[in-house]
């Protein structure tokens, strides 16, 4: 009995220190300029200041026939709200990370669609 008790502490000691190790390696991918989908939203840091990367999203944005419903900029974020099409809502907010560099995070419905906040993502990376 004392076997099996120890075995099952040992799983489960394992299970949670490898779940947090998934988390930290998603995080350090979009630390490292890679693309993260978290909850619904597409994340990637830019090596461009907010004003860059507001300037390119608006542009993507209109490129890809969407309607711009609300925007707001300040020298540390912006947030772009945006129609599609078919009706679906489109977020962009902009944080800065440091002078030169920010995260850009795409959220596209309420549920969150990962093929089509990509095509967001690419669209705006083209024009940066």
């Amino acid at each position: 009995m004392k076997q099996k008790l120890g075995a099952l502490m040992v799983i489960v000691s394992l299970a949670m220190g490898c779940s947090g190790c998934v988390a930290l390696l998603v995080g350090a991918a979009a630390g490292a300029g890679g693309v993260a989908y978290v909850q619904g939203g597409l994340e990637k840091n830019v090596d461009h200041s907010v004003a860059q990367a507001y300037k390119a999203s608006l542009t993507a944005l209109k490129s890809l026939d969407m309607f711009v419903t609300n925007k707001e900029q300040d020298p540390h974020s912006a947030k772009i709200k945006a129609e599609a099409s078919d009706g679906k809502s489109v977020t962009i907010d902009i944080e800065s990370l440091t002078e030169r560099s920010s995260k850009i995070k795409i959220r596209v419905g309420i549920m969150g669609d990962e093929e089509r906040s990509q095509i967001i993502l690419n669209a705006i990376q083209r024009r940066l």
